[in-house]
């Protein structure tokens, strides 16, 4: 099952928090959605996505108890909410990877380096002829996740690109991301791997020690695809309404949980 990032009609129980729905990774928004409807929670609980850092702030503000996060928590929020006398629980989810992904045109056996996706991201390669194994040429429509994204933050981190340059355009959610790639064959982006459709490709990523590696099972299981992560779930345990409460308790049960993480195409934890 695709990503889905219409966000269910119910307003969140509760008379400590006036959000209306929870703000989270966009990238889980289809696995927390069906988590929710198998739940049997979307007359109370509505998940909104819209980013990790979304989710994060609103957390640290008070607003939501739960923030499900395509990244780590920053150590600096958890600080402030211990600082109020709150706990921050972390909840492992499912093993995502960070896919580049580009217009499927036979299987062309384009050679990706972190040294090129970071002259690519910094505007130091800016066609695509200057990418190997790409037999085509032309300028290269850089697409990113905008800055409130999870998935951005674990790009920078594991690309070391610390400022995108002037040819990268940010898109605001991971499905935008995947049409473009789908039907613009000058797009190349990064994406979870939620972001694949029948008309992209992922592009493996290419070191001479390993030579090509795919985000396969057991590459992401074993992190020998570079780009691979775990998705989470973090809750603040004094602040949970019924609600959240349920649905926490629902998302720590594998045997709820891993079905819905199979059919969102993430990975199980093991």
């Amino acid at each position: 099952m695709k990503l889905k990032l219409a966000a269910l009609s119910a307003i969140i129980s509760s008379s400590a928090f006036s959000a209306v729905g929870l703000k989270g990774s966009d990238t889980l928004a289809g696995l927390m959605t069906d988590a929710i409807v198998a739940a049997g929670l979307e007359g109370e609980v509505n998940y909104l996505g819209t980013g990790s850092g979304n989710g994060e702030k609103a957390v640290a503000a008070g607003e939501q108890a739960i923030a499900p996060m395509s990244r780590e928590m920053k150590p600096e929020v958890k600080a402030a909410l211990a600082a109020k006398g709150l706990t921050v629980v972390e909840h492992k989810v499912a093993l995502d990877a960070i896919a580049m992904l580009a217009k499927d045109q036979g299987g062309l056996p384009i050679q990706l380096d972190l040294e090129t996706i970071r002259g690519i991201y910094t505007c130091k390669i800016t066609d695509w002829a200057s990418i190997p194994g790409s037999n085509k040429s032309g300028t290269i429509r850089v697409l990113r996740r905008d800055d409130a994204s999870g998935t951005t933050d674990a790009f920078k981190h594991f690309t070391g690109v610390k400022e995108f340059g002037a040819c990268v355009t940010a898109l605001a959610s991971t499905d935008e991301l995947s049409v473009e790639t789908s039907t613009d064959a000058s797009a190349l982006a990064y994406s979870g791997l939620s972001g694949k459709r029948a008309a992209n490709k992922i592009i493996p990523l290419y070191s001479d020690a390993s030579g090509r590696t795919s985000p396969t099972v057991v590459n992401i299981r074993s992190f020998k695809y570079p780009f691979s992560r775990f998705l989470y779930v973090y809750e603040v345990p004094e602040k949970l309404t019924s609600a959240e409460k349920s649905l926490v308790e629902k998302l720590a049960d594998r045997t709820f949980l891993d079905p819905i993480v199979q059919n969102n195409e993430f990975i199980t934890l093991d």
